[in-house]
């Protein structure tokens, strides 16, 4: 199973997280782990995906980018051998 990175850039408002994580699963992607900064007037937001099938991460990259309150999403390239920055939560533990 791959998972792949997603950093994105959006305003701080109400309702951006939600809407984002809404068209993650929509489009067929397993939220696996979630990491949200305030920074300045906005807040960066890395998550983590995993397909539920066959799915491009470029296609799920550009319907993000494609929200409101969205600035800019960028796909991370890492290595598959060196660890995540980020802990594994079950999905019953996260909380919108």
């Amino acid at each position: 199973m791959s998972i792949e990175t997603l950093n994105i850039e959006t305003e701080n408002v109400n309702g951006t997280l939600r809407r984002i994580w809404t068209v993650i699963e929509q489009r067929g992607w397993f939220v696996r782990c979630l990491l949200v900064e305030e920074s300045g007037d906005g807040a960066k937001t890395w998550v983590q995906v995993s397909p539920y099938g066959e799915r491009k991460i470029e296609t799920l990259r550009r319907q993000i980018e494609r929200l409101v309150n969205v600035r800019s999403v960028k796909l991370e390239q890492r290595s598959r051998v060196r660890p995540s920055m980020f802990k594994e939560i079950p999905h019953t533990e996260v909380v919108l």
